[in-house]
């Protein structure tokens, strides 16, 4: 005669058999939530990426369109830029005055944006209206527009996984946190069960 297994042998927490065991809902919820952070990401990644590229890129063939007739022009810097020490003016743009003559023989004076630091007398590309008006900023090439939009929507890209990747961890913590607080439950009324059978043998 062969002798029974005690109720709890052969099982894990809760009464589960340890081959087969059942999905519990903490795995679900795990799968589940993978998979709507996926679907989440797909469709909402690539579209915000493009359209802020696309965004990126008009702006930028409409900018060049209003400066279609502004002439380049080398302006000298009329005093020191101030700002941050000179090594480390390429982090850095301040505003300051330039003089500039124009092609009929007008000398002009316009503040435009220039490199922290620079000293007086620098010359400065800047790109001028017949009215005078000047900007240090060109218009930017078809190619220049198309590379500004392909950075930009990279870089909202990457941004998007970085927080893609922090919401999986995140939520992941939180389903084990659960997980871990539904086994030390099962434990405990295993643990009791078999301390019950125990005393009554």
């Amino acid at each position: 005669m062969t002798e029974e297994a005690p109720p709890g042998a052969g099982r894990g927490p809760g009464g589960s058999r340890t081959r087969g065991l059942p999905v519990r809902a903490s795995d679900r919820i795990q799968r589940w939530g993978r998979v709507i952070l996926v679907v989440v990401f797909l469709l909402t990644a690539p579209l915000a990426s493009a359209a802020k590229g696309r965004a990126v890129h008009d702006a930028e063939i409409r900018r060049a369109a209003a400066l279609s007739d502004t002439t380049r022009v080398e302006a000298r810097l009329v005093s020191d830029a101030g700002g941050p020490a000179v090594d480390a003016r390429a982090l850095s743009m301040v505003r300051a005055p330039v003089r500039w003559t124009q092609p009929d023989g007008h000398v002009r004076t316009a503040v435009v944006r220039v490199w922290a630091g620079s000293r007086a007398g620098t010359t400065v590309p800047v790109w001028t209206t017949a009215q005078g008006a000047a900007t240090s900023t060109g218009p930017a090439t078809p190619g220049e527009a198309v590379a500004s939009a392909w950075m930009t929507a990279t870089v909202i890209l990457a941004v998007a996984a970085g927080l893609f990747t922090a919401v999986w961890k995140i939520f992941t913590k939180l389903v084990d946190s659960i997980r871990c607080r539904g086994w030390e439950k099962e434990w405990d009324e295993v643990e009791a069960e078999l301390s019950e059978q125990f005393r009554d043998r």
